[in-house]
């Protein structure tokens, strides 16, 4: 799982580097503040609703496990959660890069790059959090 965020923060890094070496490019759609405005809102809705979605994977995978009883199994399929959420979170730095590119500019778009690698960051699986998991996992199991 921590090579997984390592690739997701690897990624915000060169988009954040692709949004002041790539030239602007303006948009022939829509003016640049609407572009911002709209990438701005798509990027906040699908990173803050990232925990909520997780949360509810996460309760599904444990109900499942507290069936089948397989903890290389639960692990699995949290890792496939976390994926998801991480990709989610991915989608603020193309958010980003859409606003440097074609938004208001790279001062601005660099700022929901940084804000989607810090809940990257912040999504960090850490040994505590894998025992959390099991741990409620296991109780569900021996209630049933």
């Amino acid at each position: 799982m921590r090579a997984s965020a390592v690739v997701g923060l690897v990624v915000v890094m060169v988009a954040v580097i692709a949004a002041f070496v790539l030239p602007y490019r303006g948009s022939a759609v829509a003016s640049p503040r609407t572009v911002t405005l709209v990438a701005l809102a798509a990027s906040l809705w699908i990173g803050f609703s990232a925990n909520r979605d997780a949360a509810s994977r996460l309760e599904k995978i444990r109900r499942g496990f507290a069936v089948h009883g397989d903890e290389g199994r639960l692990l699995r399929d949290h890792w496939l959660v976390y994926v998801v959420v991480l990709l989610r979170l991915e989608m603020m730095a193309v958010s980003g890069l859409v606003v440097a590119l074609w938004g208001s500019g790279p001062n601005f778009g660099v700022w929901l790059l940084i804000l989607g690698g810090l809940m990257i960051a912040l999504t960090w699986p850490t040994i505590r959090k894998t025992q959390l998991l099991l741990g409620r996992a296991r109780a569900l199991r021996e209630d049933v």
